[in-house]
């Protein structure tokens, strides 16, 4: 009981220790939000969220021409009509009411030239050579798209005051007709520590998931790389760190400080590090999956990363459309929704690495559905983007959810790998510890009875030479002759040899396990050392004694055939064994008969050739193995 509270102790303060700390690595991932205020006249994101009411937030939105001022006419949504002219510059105006320290504007005018006035005085403006006065202004549409907002510094005193902003209008939707709707850009206003503690969150939501990504994908590329040198790896660890280092780089070209660093490149980044991410997801998927479960999402893995390839040229030649955008959308959603299902039917043939992966995505498509129906506003949305068939809105949130599922559950496979694999080290290096003991205790016991044997038949001789008895001496001669005439089952030339095989043999007879020797010849010293002849034979011999004497076997027998053959030696062993003992699925049994044994014995003889058969029949196991023997003796 005692030990029960220890342990639960350490566990709660452990878990007590990691969420103080993680809070106080997160806590600069969250901005200042109350230093923060909102002035835009219309809802954030694409869809219009189910509680968004319209507010005009103090502003009044006007043409002007001179000194005659027109209002606008709001349609509630943040849109506003009743331009006279087409391509008119509109202005939106109000008091600034809000108390910050450093205050500072923040414009989304993507395609916008734009004008910032306070109490009529310019403070910023994208066309300086142009007559920059409330009235006077024509401003021309931006013939690009900004890749930053544009940022104003206001005065100190700029409280109440009146803040004023033109904006062009003309183009990307807005008709050059006079009844054109136009939409005032979204501002936002925020106190200088503000602007730099969102710039600090947006540093840390970028560097915490995106090392994770990097320690995962560096994780998985040592594996591959230990694997390699073992001899056996696994291609599929390299589909999964490249998947992992191409998100970490679509998330990091996300950031609004990315230009800065990078520059502005020929193609969208992160779009194409994403598609190719999925293509790397895809590959690793149809890695794990076998049998006809793999052909559909291999397909589609092919056709998706010609897509990927396709879209590249696009962006490169500037010939990119709206409908490829779709269809190569509609593809990509496609393939992960065929990964999906066949990796839950590979589930139920007991993929160790779907086991994991598919509870782990179901929870988290669950959790989102749960969240979607709890939420009026996300269900709205969720219902809108089903209506318009936004690809995208379901396919990068799923996207993401698989590839952090499928990197925890290929981390979680290879660890689990790695634990089995020195599990089972340590488990063969004690077997065939314990299997030089049997040698050695098998041997002494060899000895003893021929000590025996040689002491007993001196004793009979004496006895013989001391009486004068007739009868006597006839039946001591008759004992005599029988004791000469005991020899061992196996006389193979090989003294290690003999010994084990004749003490496993004489335990098999006692078991009521029939033996037949074909042939038994043996050179006298093999390429083997002592210690691997040993764990060879016993454990070639355990199993076969194992696989004869399980329940179920009608007759049971262990055949011996050992042989030279063209500098070879070359030896088998078959045994009567049920199919069940071979496959090893009864319930009890937690590893195959012929587990670790035969692994020992493959170990051993890869060493050697790597010259060794199994052959399963319905009610018999065979292992034959040659032993090359123009080596030299250990």
């Amino acid at each position: 009981m005692k030990q029960k509270i220890l342990r639960l102790l350490a566990v709660a303060l452990s878990l007590a220790l990691c969420v103080v700390f993680a809070a106080a690595l997160l806590v600069y991932a969250r901005p200042m939000e109350d230093a923060v205020y909102n002035l835009s006249l219309f809802w954030e994101g694409e869809a219009i969220p189910a509680d968004w009411v319209y507010n005009d937030k103090g502003w009044t939105v006007f043409t002007q021409e001179g000194d005659t001022v027109t209002e606008l006419s709001p349609d509630g949504f943040g849109g506003f009509t009743g331009l006279s002219a087409p391509g008119q510059t509109f202005y939106f105006s109000r008091i600034m009411t809000e108390e910050l320290d450093n205050p500072t504007l923040r414009l989304d005018a993507a395609n916008r030239n734009v004008a910032v006035f306070l109490d009529g005085k310019l403070l910023y403006t994208d066309c300086p050579e142009l007559d920059n006065r409330i009235g006077y202004l024509t401003l021309p549409m931006l013939e690009w798209d900004r890749t930053e907002k544009v940022v104003v510094t206001l005065p100190p005193d700029y409280e109440g005051k009146t803040l004023t902003i033109a904006q062009s209008t003309g183009l990307f939707g807005e008709k050059q007709e006079p009844d054109s709707t136009v939409w005032p850009c979204a501002v936002t206003l925020y106190c200088g520590y503000a602007y730099e503690s969102a710039l600090i969150a947006e540093s840390f939501q970028t560097a915490i998931p995106a090392a994770w990504f990097f320690l995962a994908g560096a994780f998985l590329l040592a594996v591959f790389v230990q694997q390699v040198f073992r001899g056996k790896a696994d291609a599929g660890l390299v589909c999964a760190a490249v998947m992992a280092f191409l998100w970490l780089t679509s998330r990091m070209d996300m950031t609004s400080f990315a230009l800065f660093y990078f520059g502005q490149p020929p193609v969208d980044i992160a779009l194409l590090c994403r598609e190719f991410a999925l293509t790397a997801l895809l590959v690793f998927l149809c890695s794990r999956l076998a049998g006809w479960r793999r052909i559909i999402p291999a397909v589609l893995t092919g056709a998706q990363g010609l897509a990927a390839l396709v879209y590249l040229g696009l962006q490169l030649t500037g010939r990119l459309s709206f409908g490829f955008l779709s269809a190569m959308y509609a593809l990509d959603l496609g393939a992960l929704l065929a990964a999906l299902i066949c990796g839950v039917l590979e589930r139920r043939r007991g993929s160790p690495f779907f086991r994991l992966f598919c509870p782990l995505t179901s929870a988290g498509i669950g959790l989102w559905g749960i969240a979607v129906c709890i939420v009026p506003a996300w269900r709205s949305q969720v219902l809108q983007q089903l209506t318009l068939r936004s690809f995208p809105f379901f396919l990068w949130p799923l996207m993401l959810l698989m590839l952090v599922t499928a990197l925890a559950a290929a981390v979680s496979e290879t660890i689990h790998r790695e634990v089995t694999r020195r599990t089972e080290a340590d488990l063969m290096v004690q077997r065939q510890e314990l299997a030089q003991a049997s040698y050695e205790t098998m041997r002494r016991q060899h000895e003893q009875v021929m000590m025996l044997r040689h002491d007993m038949a001196k004793h009979l001789n004496l006895l013989r030479q001391m009486t004068g008895e007739p009868e006597v001496a006839g039946y001591l001669e008759e004992l005599i002759g029988q004791n000469e005439k005991i020899r061992p089952v196996v006389q193979s030339g090989n003294q290690m040899l003999d010994i084990i095989l004749n003490g496993k043999l004489t335990a098999a007879a006692d078991a009521g396990i029939k033996v037949e020797i074909v042939r038994m010849q043996a050179p006298e010293k093999l390429p083997l050392s002592d210690a691997e002849l040993c764990s060879l034979l016993v454990n070639l011999m355990d199993n076969a004694v194992a696989a004869a004497s399980a329940p179920g076997v009608a007759q049971p027998y262990i055949q011996l055939d050992a042989h030279l053959k063209s500098d070879f030696f070359v030896f088998s062993c078959k045994n009567s064994a049920t199919w069940e003992w071979m496959q090893g699925k009864k319930a009890q049994e937690t590893v195959p008969k012929h587990g670790f044994g035969l692994k020992i014995i493959r170990q051993i003889s890869a060493r050697y050739g790597d010259l060794i058969e199994t052959e399963r029949g319905s009610d018999s196991y065979k292992v034959m193995l040659a032993i090359p023997l123009d080596q030299p003796s250990k």
